[in-house]
Order: C-alpha cells, then structure tokens, then sequence
C-alpha cells in the first residue's frame, strides 16, 4: 500500500499538490467515540487509524478514502457513514470509502472487509485486512 501511496504523492506533487497530511488526534477519537456510540461491537480500526495518521484521507481519480476531518460533508468518515446508514443494508457495515462503482466497508458482524457494488450494495469482494483492501482499491485507479 505504502509504494501506492508514494506513486500517487508523485502525481499530485506534479500538480504542486501533497496527500501527506496526518489527521489530528482529537479528530480521530472523535471517529472512534463515534463508532463505539453507533456499533454495538464496537469493532477495531487500528489499520484505519494508522492510515489516518499518515494520510488524512484520500482523494484520487474518483477514489474517496473518508478523511477524520469532523464535519466534512464530501469526504468526512462520520459524516459519510451517517449518510450511507441511512440505508437498509442487509449487514451492518462501517464505511471507509467510496468510488463510482463501489463502496469499502467492514461488515462489523463478520470481522470482514468488502467492496461493494454501488448501487446495489451487493458483495464485489472480501478482504481478509482494511490494508488488502485499501491497497486493492487503490490498484484500481492508478
């Protein structure tokens, strides 16, 4: 993932542009008091906040990685999942990004990462890690 993330830090350096900016602390226990009051599991981000830490969300070639930013209504990680929630999903998902054509969540009740088909929500592909997925998601838009 790390090698992907430096090719496309190469072509935004192009347009005088960096996507290595980290998220604060108090942003990201925002997230994380955020998901434990929405998730009866509670479940674990630790890839998700490492990320964070390193890039504060992404945004590249119609590829969105949420941001911790609060209030960000485009790109923001609680903002986003509050809306994607809304609908009747058939599993209980926490969203870490999106593109045209899917969605990358985690199913919270099965402890697995998947790419799902948007619109329809149906499953695209499992991922055994948050950084399998990531790294897969950005395979496909570079």
């Amino acid at each position: 993932m790390l090698d992907l993330l430096a090719e496309i830090e190469k072509i935004k350096n192009q347009d005088g542009k960096s996507i290595m900016s980290s998220a604060n602390d108090e942003n990201i226990k925002e997230i994380k008091k955020w998901i434990s009051s929405n998730s009866s599991k509670n479940p674990m981000i630790n890839d998700y906040e490492a990320f964070l830490k390193k890039i504060n969300g992404l945004e590249f070639n119609g590829l969105v990685i949420y941001n911790a930013n609060q209030y960000d209504k485009n790109n923001g990680f609680i903002e986003a999942n509050e809306i994607w929630q809304e609908n009747e999903w058939e599993g209980n998902y926490l969203f870490f990004g999106d593109s045209n054509i899917s969605w990358y969540c985690l199913d919270i009740d099965n402890h697995t990462f998947l790419e799902l088909d948007k619109p329809s929500g149906d499953i695209v592909e499992e991922y055994s890690s948050f950084e399998e997925m990531i790294t897969e998601a950005l395979k496909s838009v570079l």
